[in-house]
């Protein structure tokens, strides 16, 4: 069944334009997912000591207005229309009985060690699953062929990015992105009204990233790309 929690916004995840940072909206979503894991037996921690871990592969969020510190929210999270190999979480957060933000992603369940790519059949979803949805589609991972992506920037991995996987944390890249869109470097007031990130590879601790930006229908997109020359991520960001 859907699980819903309650959170008092963070003064920390403030960002310079007086909004809640990208990457805290993701936050609160995935605590709350998190919150609904640990109370059911199947925590991060868990499922790792097991040989297993969950995998963020894509997510597509939308937020239609600003959060502000100390203002009190609820979060909500389910899984629906889980198949095959993917399992298809969704989240949304509300102030009161407004819809702050929402969003659809696809994870899969992985093996720690070997790899192996688990089906949903072998674990109870259950206990996780609820019918509703969203109004947002479930990302689909697209290359913008049309998009002319020139070098940004360069960013190292370091030690406040990552998780205990030893890589860069899925949270970590919306903020990391949306800092070099050219809006935030010029220091325009501006949010992030949506985004769709896929991961492509993991960016492990030490790893250097070059960062790729392009401009396609009014769309900014960002491609990562590893000192192996593998793409890491591909995302794409409404900005208003």
């Amino acid at each position: 069944m859907k699980y819903v929690c309650y959170f008092d916004v963070n003064s920390h995840d403030e960002d310079v334009f007086g909004g809640l940072r990208p990457t805290a909206v993701l936050r609160y979503m995935q605590e709350c997912a998190n919150l609904q894991l640990y109370t059911t037996g199947f925590s991060y921690k868990d499922m790792y000591d097991s040989g297993k871990a969950y995998i963020l592969s894509r997510i597509n969020a939308s937020i239609y207005a600003d959060l502000h510190p100390h203002e009190k929210i609820r979060a909500e999270s389910w899984l629906y229309d889980c198949h095959g190999v993917v399992f298809n979480r969704f989240y949304k957060l509300f102030r009161g009985d407004d819809l702050i933000a929402e969003a659809a992603s696809v994870w899969g369940l992985i093996g720690v060690k070997d790899k192996k790519i688990h089906r949903v059949t072998e674990v109870d979803i259950s206990q996780h699953t609820d019918d509703d949805t969203v109004d947002i589609d479930v990302p689909r991972r697209t290359v913008r062929r049309d998009a002319d992506f020139a070098l940004c920037g360069e960013r190292e991995v370091t030690y406040a990015d990552c998780d205990m996987n030893g890589h860069m944390n899925n949270t970590v890249y919306a903020d990391m992105l949306f800092s070099y869109a050219p809006e935030v470097r010029r220091g325009d007031n501006c949010r992030a009204v949506s985004f769709n990130i896929s991961y492509l590879s993991e960016a492990p601790l030490g790893e250097n990233l070059k960062i790729y930006t392009a401009e396609v229908d009014g769309i900014r997109c960002f491609r990562t790309v590893k000192s192996s020359g593998q793409i890491n991520a591909e995302a794409e960001f409404i900005i208003e």
